[in-house]
């Protein structure tokens, strides 16, 4: 029986990666008001920050409904292909816990929902490992003990252009305790284990850049490195041209970060999310896929 992989739009996976290793993405919906916007579908990230700048309506987000998980898991291959499927932690997120309830609609042992414990690339690399595993006709066995491996090696950190959203979102509530007195400082953070822990606090943006470039050298060798932003394009792009130097596994990939997370880190972000090569030596391969 074949294996399929399944996630959703939060994993940030690039779409021609997604495309390549057949992986089905579940697109996250952002609410603005009472108008609900799917993910990269209804909305578009540029069009998404713009609008959260912009409008005085503070954006929320939701997890898509059981229903529709259960279509995506029947679009991948269920009940004829075993599914794998991806997603943030429970703590932080609906989205593991209504694809476990998904789940539940077909036959114990179809779909092995794993809790990835972690966000954007960070999450996203997971699945792309578990996607080559798949493709090369890995036991699901083999696939989950990939993930599970791949999981505590993987860093996310983070440097935010403000407090504000942070504050507002009430998700992170070392933030409101700090946000008074660090009004001109540029806040970084790391995501570790499904908290968002405070890191360092820095002035400018060009040491917030240094800060991200000292901690991805710090846990070299790399096996996956992604450069991260909320609609700054041009900061990722020299952010990742003081990266080009770190030898990876995988080639280095940029993206734009999913709503769900830019609601509460804001615009102007950056952030890098890496794997730490656990196999130091491995030959560089060519491609993502």
């Amino acid at each position: 029986m074949p294996i399929r992989i399944v996630t959703d739009s939060t994993a940030d996976i690039p779409d021609d990666v997604a495309a390549e290793l057949r992986i089905t993405v579940i697109p996250a919906y952002i609410n603005f008001g009472t108008v609900s916007l799917r993910d990269k579908i209804d909305i578009s990230r540029p069009e998404f920050y713009r609008r959260l700048a912009a409008e005085s309506v503070i954006p929320t987000t939701a997890s898509p409904g059981v229903g529709e998980f259960e279509e995506s898991y029947r679009a991948a291959g269920a009940p004829e292909a075993t599914i794998v499927s991806i997603h943030p932690p429970a703590r932080l997120s609906a989205l593991y816990g209504t694809a476990v309830l998904a789940a539940r609609s077909f036959p114990v042992g179809q779909i092995t929902v794993v809790d990835s414990g972690q966000i954007t690339m960070g999450m996203g690399w997971q699945v792309i490992a578990a996607a080559r595993a798949a493709r090369d006709n890995a036991p699901l066995e083999t696939i989950l003990d990939l993930v599970k491996a791949t999981g505590p090696r993987s860093r996310v950190f983070a440097a935010l252009d403000t407090f504000e959203y942070l504050r507002r979102s009430g998700r992170v509530g070392w933030a409101k305790m700090v946000v008074g007195t660090l009004l001109r400082i540029k806040p970084m953070i790391e995501f570790r284990e499904g908290e968002v822990l405070p890191l360092d606090r820095v002035r400018t943006s060009h040491r917030a850049r240094a800060r991200l470039i000292e901690l991805s050298e710090s846990l070299m060798p790399l096996e996956s490195l992604a450069v991260l932003h909320s609609n700054w394009p041009e900061g990722a792009e020299e952010l990742r041209r003081h990266l080009t130097h770190v030898r990876l596994v995988d080639p280095l990939v940029t993206v734009d970060v999913t709503p769900v997370i830019g609601v509460h880190v804001g615009p102007r972000g950056l952030g890098v999310a890496v794997v730490h090569n656990a196999r130091p030596g491995a030959p560089a391969r060519g491609g993502l896929t």
